[in-house]
């Protein structure tokens, strides 16, 4: 397969999540999404072994980041499948997982929210859609509450394992690598 380079919207942090106790990633775990249905979760394929690299330009500081992780998506029955060595199977676990998923699909505008009920993304675009025949408007009910998400809604978590920072204006470059126990830095050359 070609490399792909994936363009994702950081969601943010996820906080306090329920790991394995020998892995003490702490609120370093970023938050996306993706549709269930999307080329990047087919691509994948092998997802308990998925590793992923996620390259994320700040354009307007000049700051370059390279985040190197194992990826893990969240549906509706909690983890697609679990990495031993990041959580454990218990129900607990699940159900903040879940939860998280929900929240994070509470938070998204309309918009976002609609694009989940649309037809499979990257077939040919029709008219009938362009109407929103069919489509709950901002993925809301008659009532405006926000509806449940559709189980084509995704929860994508990276887990990091190496962040390489590149500072363009100066030319600094770190980076910092998971040992298990806790983050090693180590400046190099850009």
């Amino acid at each position: 397969m070609e490399p792909r380079c994936r363009t994702v919207v950081f969601r943010g942090f996820m906080k306090n999540v329920p790991l394995h106790p020998t892995t003490m990633y702490g609120d370093c775990v970023m938050k996306m999404i993706t549709d269930m249905r999307s080329n990047k979760v087919r691509e994948l394929g092998s997802v308990q072994n998925n590793t992923n690299t996620d390259k994320n330009n700040v354009e307007m500081s000049s700051e370059q980041y390279r985040i190197r992780g194992k990826l893990q998506f969240i549906g509706s029955d909690g983890p697609l499948y679990s990495y031993s060595e990041l959580s454990d199977d218990s129900i607990k676990t699940k159900d903040f997982f879940i939860s998280e998923r929900k929240q994070q699909w509470g938070n998204l505008s309309d918009m976002a929210r609609e694009q989940f009920y649309w037809e499979d993304p990257g077939i040919s675009y029709t008219s009938t859609w362009a109407k929103g025949e069919g489509i709950p408007e901002g993925g809301r009910d008659s009532d405006g509450k926000v509806l449940p998400p559709p189980d084509t809604f995704l929860l994508m978590l990276l887990y990091p394992t190496t962040i390489d920072y590149l500072r363009l204006g100066d030319n600094f470059r770190q980076v910092d690598k998971w040992e298990g126990e806790g983050w090693n830095s180590k400046r190099v050359n850009p």
